[in-house]
């Protein structure tokens, strides 16, 4: 069995570098390699002189040590390096659901987060955004895994620290099985790096990555963090896959980690201005009904009138004025558009006055 089309991927594959602004795009606008070098404090002389044999293959201690550092109480012996979040994903699913497993999660979500599951056999427990970030939602919910991707892809959204708290107790007291996938973790709606759940010792397991919110989604490293025992595991099942991460990749993200309090708070000043710039117009956008403000991450979820099309007012946005926005319906749903906020400030100001200056979208 194999699974669907990935739609936000086939999407993105004909849009993305065609656009005059790029909001479809749930990354940062990203950066060329002589900036990634500055802001990670390596030198081209530095890459030069790396020996091009594979990386360990859980990845390197350094690097792994770095991303240790940033969850509590988590050894690099838990970390396992991948190629982006998307494989760290699919090990995990592989080696958690079986055939009838119900599997729980934020609904809409990333394609990756159900599809995998699905393909796998698995009875998938879509939670309404709406609801989900309520302790209270998920107590009366009956499952094997859940997944909690926060910030929410696509709506911004993230849970309230009082909830956050009584739902990991709750988890833990049940003895829960629970996937944190933390992508935006290091765009969090204020402070530098957001909340996490991921606690190997309770069965809290976690993927994650950097390289949407730092620009550089080129490099393609992520990670997975569990238990040892399920790391080892995975590390084995990577050996089928693509085994090792291309040590120039690791050696910038070493880099990148390591020095990214020089860098991460313009980023994040950025971001938190684009969606400021956006809350402010949103409403002179032609069509538009409501809009969901990002409490964190790079996202956001805008309701369009009723009986709309996402996809034909995003084809004709991008037709019109080349802005480029990702439709709800490839979320599997309709009457939304998913706004990414990772452009640069000049053209999401320039990208949105053409939007709202264009009458005939429909």
């Amino acid at each position: 069995m194999e699974p669907r089309e990935f739609f936000i991927e086939d999407r993105l594959e004909r849009f993305r570098l065609k656009a005059f602004c790029n909001l479809g795009e749930s990354g940062l606008g990203f950066f060329r390699l002589e900036e990634v070098l500055g802001m990670a404090g390596i030198s081209v002389s530095d890459l030069l002189d790396l020996p091009m044999n594979d990386a360990p293959n859980q990845g390197s201690l350094e690097l792994r040590s770095a991303i240790a550092k940033l969850y509590p109480g988590v050894s690099p012996e838990q970390v396992l390096v991948t190629t982006g979040t998307g494989e760290a994903l699919y090990l995990a699913f592989h080696m958690m659901v079986k055939p009838k497993t119900k599997v729980a999660l934020i609904w809409p979500a990333f394609q990756a987060l159900y599809e995998i599951p699905k393909m796998l056999g698995a009875e998938i427990i879509p939670v309404p955004q709406e609801k989900a970030f309520l302790a209270s939602t998920w107590k009366e919910i009956d499952a094997n895994l859940y997944i909690l991707n926060h910030p929410h892809n696509p709506t911004g959204k993230t849970f309230p620290d009082a909830e956050w708290e009584n739902l990991l107790s709750w988890f833990r007291e049940k003895k829960k099985l629970v996937l944190f996938d933390e992508h935006y973790r290091f765009l969090p709606g204020e402070g530098s790096l957001g909340k996490t759940g991921v606690d190997p010792n309770h069965s809290f397991f976690g993927t994650g990555s950097f390289t949407k919110c730092f620009g550089v989604t080129g490099l393609r490293v992520g990670w997975l963090v569990a238990e040892e025992s399920f790391v080892q595991r995975a590390r084995s099942f990577k050996d089928y896959l693509t085994h090792t991460v291309s040590p120039i990749s690791e050696r910038i993200a070493l880099g990148l980690l390591e020095n990214k309090e020089s860098f991460l708070p313009g980023i994040q000043t950025r971001v938190r201005n684009n969606i400021v710039k956006f809350t402010s117009i949103w409403r002179e956008l032609p069509h538009t009904k409501d809009f969901t403000v990002p409490q964190g991450g790079l996202v956001g979820w805008l309701m369009l009138e009723p009986g709309i099309s996402s996809e034909e007012y995003a084809d004709r946005l991008f037709e019109k004025t080349g802005v480029f926005v990702l439709p709800g319906s490839n979320f599997e749903e309709e009457g939304f558009l998913r706004i990414g906020f990772g452009e640069t400030e000049e053209r999401m100001a320039e990208g949105l006055k053409r939007w709202s200056e264009c009458a005939d979208l429909i």
